[in-house]
């Protein structure tokens, strides 16, 4: 049997590992965190491109333009398992850390970042993220839509937004 003495020393021991190890292990959690958001955009870059592609193969090009603005989550096979799916205008900072969402209002996909995500040091993980699809063409005819016939269709892309400071919700594309 332990004394009290030895039990006491064992759990000071554990502290004094932990606190140790605690710091140490921390950025490692949010390096995860940010590589595991890098991924997901990654796959839906890739998901876009091939929704694109399907388009434009079986000859409806001008179906590309439905990809404007749209929920690029709607397009990949399992979402995250921490995506809570489309929302009305949601309060942002009601949603849970760690956790995908699309705004049917801004039309934009959000990622709330965890707890101390946010370094002030480093700009390359704000707490929130947005991303937005935009189809890129060239209206020749100036009609202010798209035309297979005539228009340039230059590509879909997922265009990040570094934090909601940058966010301007509204028409991108053109």
């Amino acid at each position: 049997m332990f004394s009290y003495l030895e039990l006491i020393v064992v759990v000071a021991l554990i502290g004094v590992l932990l606190a140790v190890a605690l710091p140490r292990l921390l950025p490692y959690v949010h390096e995860a965190e940010r590589v595991g958001v890098a991924t997901v955009e990654a796959e839906l870059r890739d998901v876009l491109v091939v929704q694109a592609a399907k388009f434009i193969a079986g000859g409806e090009s001008a179906r590309v333009m439905n990809l404007n603005r749209a929920n690029p989550m709607a397009l990949v096979l399992e979402p995250p398992s921490t995506y809570l799916g489309e929302l009305d205008s949601p309060l942002l900072s009601d949603m849970p850390p760690r956790s995908w969402f699309f705004d049917r209002q801004t039309q934009a996909l959000f990622y709330r970042g965890g707890p101390g995500l946010a370094d002030p040091d480093r700009d390359d993980m704000p707490p929130f993220q947005a991303w937005v699809v935009d189809v890129a063409w060239s209206d020749h005819n100036a009609d202010g839509s798209y035309s297979a016939a005539v228009d340039e269709l230059h590509g879909v892309r997922l265009v990040r937004v570094a934090g909601l400071g940058h966010f301007r919700p509204g028409k991108t594309g053109r």
